[in-house]
């Protein structure tokens, strides 16, 4: 979620996608971890993200093995070394931060419960709140994109020609394919 209040779904990641020089924060996300909005252990700070690999011009500012804080100014996050990065994913308590810039984005993750941030009238004022969204919603949202969730066992991939997820292994996820065209989305 961006925090600029005025930056929301679906426009957050659309930007985040094409975002180069700035860091964002990211969370290690395991098979079996959950959301915010549902019980169990945790793992994913929100429950529609974007889910990135690192590449040869990664810049990777912090790691943390719980919420290190990030802002624009900065984080309470270490540099990232061997150990500083293992223990952030073994030590994690809820959930770990990574602020990680000029990232290769390879898709949209999903963790439903799906609550995004959006606008809303409540008598007459604007306001701006997490709200429920539906599945299919949030895939239309991004077209031409590859989407991810996980479940207690393993990681999926939500196959548009069937209608239907269907479980990845892990390192196929990160099997770059091609570049796909534009979705035609106003960055």
């Amino acid at each position: 979620m961006a925090d600029r209040p005025d930056l929301l779904f679906p426009e957050d990641l659309r930007q985040a996608i094409t975002l180069k020089g700035a860091p964002l924060s990211f969370s290690t996300i395991q098979d079996g971890d959950t959301n915010p909005h549902m019980a169990g252990r945790g793992g994913a700070e929100g429950s529609v993200g974007l889910l990135i690999d690192l590449g040869p011009s990664t810049l990777i500012d912090s790691v943390s093995p719980g919420d290190s804080g990030s802002s624009a100014a900065g984080s309470l996050g270490v540099p990232p070394t061997e150990e500083s990065c293992t223990r952030s994913i073994d030590a994690r308590a809820k959930s770990n931060e990574w602020r990680v810039q000029d990232y290769v984005p390879i898709g949209i993750f999903i963790l439903p419960p799906i609550r995004v941030r959006q606008a809303y009238d409540v008598g007459g004022v604007p306001t701006v709140a997490e709200g429920p969204m539906t599945l299919g919603k949030v895939i239309d949202c991004f077209p031409g994109k590859r989407i991810f969730s996980a479940n207690a066992h393993t990681f999926l991939e939500w196959d548009r020609a069937s209608g239907g997820w269907r479980a990845i292994p892990y390192d196929d996820i990160f099997r770059h394919p091609p570049p796909e065209p534009d979705d035609g989305a106003e960055q």
